[in-house]
């Protein structure tokens, strides 16, 4: 503790008159200022405690209103259960009766009577009658219980009232019960009340039933709909707490902040909730004059430390006078370049004396030092110009970083690379001028603080869309007492793709030969499956004699063989069985087909042609899985006027076209932006040698790990069951082994993505591949 203190002791006693004076001033002002603080803070808190108060009273009041309404509803049902036309059950009468009450209490919506298995044997409103209730909450706990009960949340199906449902059990002479008494309550009249009740203008009051769903949500706003589940984080705190009652602060489903006053009603101790009654109100809004009583203290605390430093500076003005005001003019005069600038030295006070001839002294020493710098300046350009060349000549980016972060130097590859110029880079802080830089700012301080030499390998360089692979070099700067990195940034796009482009065709080389073999020794025990499952399937049809007569041999019959398989599931089964082994004779189609030479015939073909081809099979292939329509993707179609012709096998690029059409459809699929009109272009380019066709869509793009794999046999992002992860792996072999062309896909995540394929205009012996 003793170092700070003596820190800020320091900084007081060795400033200025001024500092001296407007601290002086601060630390005598610092007790009233922190007792105003203090009493602001005292004072928010008292007023928050009284928001939260007030929440919880008429929470209260409102769990009494409520347990009053309970009560009274019970006691009604207990009178009616006493009636002659129910304890006899005059159905009749008993309905007669319930309508009687009806007319003349509009808050209630219905009174029934239900027999002991749940029928409606009689009731206020005739269409109710006959109704099998059994089902329904209320009936099954009065039946567990032998007690009162509340029911579900409904909406009247004619009002559209929210209602609440009581029941109490009847029993017969025995002591068995024999029914339900039933009242259904209108929760509108809760409106009225909630009118006529004092509560604080920011509350909002809400009804939810056991399960908290909204009966009741005053003042009625559509963010907030009855029926519907209460926000689940409030629910969750409310439902699993310990006590019946609390307050807590948590969200709305707005997402505003906001106090929650809950109590949870019980018809009796040992029963769980049916009733949850929440009052809240906005944090800023319940705070309101809180905050309003900590912003006044805030303000006359800062007013008062305002006059304090006025006042402090004032007098600091005044007491350096005359002496300060020369000291100053001819600094300013030192500063602009006037080195001949010089002070009298009888300013007044002996020390501002001294200060003038020390300052007489110090603009000596600027002179001289200042001839010696300019002649060290001189050599130190001619050697920075030979060093600028040697760095400008580099086909690498070079970019120099002091210790501070700033840019020193950029060179002219450096400039091309990041289209940035040097004024607008020299001098700033490199993160912020180079913000490809901000990503790399701790291997920079790394190479600064451990003194050596960094490399990070193949890092993606973006701009404007397009992004390259770089190789970036980190050599610290120790020598001489200057601190500092220089990076120096390698451009190995074309590299890194020759390289991707050699892996990828060895290993789908490497699996062709493995597919074919597997799908050879799969086919044997996936055709017995099949043939099992489909003869089973026969022998269980009672269409078929044969089966009839083995089945009545064995005292059975078909039909009952049926019912209980089917009872079981087994026929399920067995179907299931059937479908699986046809996907996985598909799949092992797909991969005869990943692996087989191809023995097309290659013919000229408009490559035109073939693209209108597979975008009309696109349109009418509508697969349920996939969850879009292709015919609602807007198609771009950018084609040259003139046909442009490939010697090809016209039916393998047909099939190669829509797999990529198809991938992009389903790509669309996933598009979350409702803005985002979902299109795919399809372009056409000639080149010297070759046809260039692009597939792009606009949707959500890809990562580099899902692209570098995006051609992988089995590699797939679809859900489990919409694909084999075969399709573009086919398509791969059959632009790169058939046709000895090349394809490849770029993406940026957010942008879409598109694929590139390249068909020789002349044919090309294939690249490998098994037979």
């Amino acid at each position: 503790m003793r170092i700070p203190l003596q820190a800020l002791w320091t900084r007081l006693t060795g400033g200025s008159i001024t500092t001296i004076l407007v601290g002086v001033v601060l630390l005598a002002a610092l007790p009233a200022m922190t007792a105003i603080v203090w009493t602001s803070f005292d004072a928010r808190s008292r007023a928050k405690a009284e928001a939260i108060y007030q929440l919880s009273i008429v929470s209260h009041s409102l769990a009494v209103a409520q347990r009053t309404i309970t009560a009274q509803a019970i006691n009604l049902l207990g009178v009616l259960a006493a009636a002659e036309p129910v304890r006899s059950q005059d159905r009749p009468a008993a309905s007669v009766l319930f309508a009687s009450i009806l007319r003349e209490h509009s808050e209630l919506s219905n009174l029934f009577m239900t027999n002991a298995a749940g029928r409606v044997t009689a009731s206020g409103l005739r269409s109710f009658l006959d109704i099998d209730l059994s089902d329904r909450k209320y009936f099954q706990d009065v039946a567990a219980t032998n007690a009162p009960s509340v029911g579900d949340f409904i909406l009247g199906r004619s009002s559209g009232k929210p209602i609440m449902v009581f029941a109490v059990p009847l029993h017969d002479a025995d002591g068995a019960m024999s029914g339900v008494l039933g009242l259904s309550y209108y929760l509108d009249g809760y409106e009225r009340m909630l009118q006529g009740l004092v509560m604080p203008p920011h509350a909002r009051v809400t009804l939810l039933d056991y399960q908290g769903r909204r009966m009741i949500a005053s003042p009625a706003n559509p963010a907030y709909p009855l029926g519907q589940q209460a926000h689940p984080p409030a629910w969750a705190r409310m439902r699993d707490s310990a006590a019946d009652e609390g307050v807590f602060i948590g969200s709305r489903p707005t997402g505003q902040e906001a106090i929650f006053s809950f109590i949870r009603l019980r018809l009796a101790p040992d029963q769980p909730p049916y009733l949850t009654i929440v009052i809240t109100s906005a944090l800023f809004e319940a705070y309101a004059n809180a905050d309003a009583l900590l912003s006044r203290g805030l303000a006359l605390a800062g007013l008062a430390t305002l006059l304090a430093l006025v006042i402090a500076r004032l007098a600091g003005q005044a007491a350096i006078g005359r002496g300060l005001a020369a000291l100053g003019a001819a600094a300013a005069r030192l500063a602009g370049g006037d080195l001949s600038t010089r002070v009298d030295s009888s300013l007044g006070a002996l020390e501002l004396g001294q200060l003038g001839r020390n300052f007489n002294a110090m603009a000596d020493t600027i002179e001289i030092r200042e001839q010696q710098l300019a002649q060290a300046a001189r050599a130190l350009d001619k050697v920075r110009n030979q060093l600028s060349n040697i760095l400008e000549s580099m086909p690498s980016a070079i970019i120099g970083v002091d210790a501070a972060g700033r840019v020193s130097h950029f060179n002219a590859q450096a400039v091309a690379l990041f289209a940035r110029t040097r004024e607008a880079v020299i001098g700033s802080d490199a993160a912020t001028a180079v913000p490809f830089l901000a990503e790399h700012r701790r291997t920079m301080e790394a190479a600064l603080r451990e003194r050596r030499s960094m490399v990070l390998e193949r890092m993606p360089l973006c701009h404007n869309g397009d992004c390259d692979l770089v190789t970036m070099l980190f050599y610290p700067l120790v020598a001489n007492g200057v601190d500092g990195v220089v990076i120096r940034i390698d451009d190995i796009t074309e590299r890194e793709r020759l390289r991707e482009l050699m892996i990828q065709t060895e290993k789908m080389m490497s699996v062709g030969g493995l597919a074919a073999g597997m799908a050879h020794e799969i086919n044997n025990p996936l055709g017995s499956i099949l043939q099992a499952a489909q003869v089973v399937e026969m022998q269980l049809d009672p269409a078929i004699p044969a089966n009839q007569a083995a089945a009545a041999q064995a005292g059975i019959t078909v039909e009952a063989v049926r019912a209980y398989l089917e009872a079981r599931k087994v026929l399920k089964f067995i179907a299931g069985i059937r479908e699986a082994g046809v996907r996985a004779a598909g799949i092992v189609a797909s991969m005869l087909e990943f692996s087989r030479q191809s023995d097309s015939r290659q013919a000229p073909a408009d490559v035109r042609t073939m693209v209108d081809k597979s975008l009309a099979l696109a349109e009418s292939d509508y697969d349920l899985k996939k969850k879009y329509d292709f015919r609602h993707i807007t198609i771009v179609r950018d084609y040259p006027e003139h046909p442009v012709e490939v010697v090809c096998a016209a039916t393998e690029i047909e099939q190669v076209l829509l797999n990529l059409l198809k991938n992009a459809a389903h790509a669309l699929a996933a598009t979350t932006d409702p803005t985002r009109k979902p299109t795919i272009t399809v372009g056409i380019r000639p080149l010297p040698e070759a046809v260039e066709i692009t597939v792009a869509d606009n949707g959500p793009g890809m990562d580099e790990a899902v692209r570098a794999r995006i051609f992988e046999p089995f590699y797939t992002t679809k859900p489990q069951g919409e694909g084999t992860g075969l399709g573009l792996s086919v398509s791969y072999f059959i632009i790169v082994n058939n046709h000895g062309g090349a394809i490849r896909m770029d993406s940026t995540p957010g942008q879409g993505a598109v694929c590139t394929v390249t068909l020789p205009c002349l044919p090309r012996p294939p690249r490998g591949g098994t037979a």
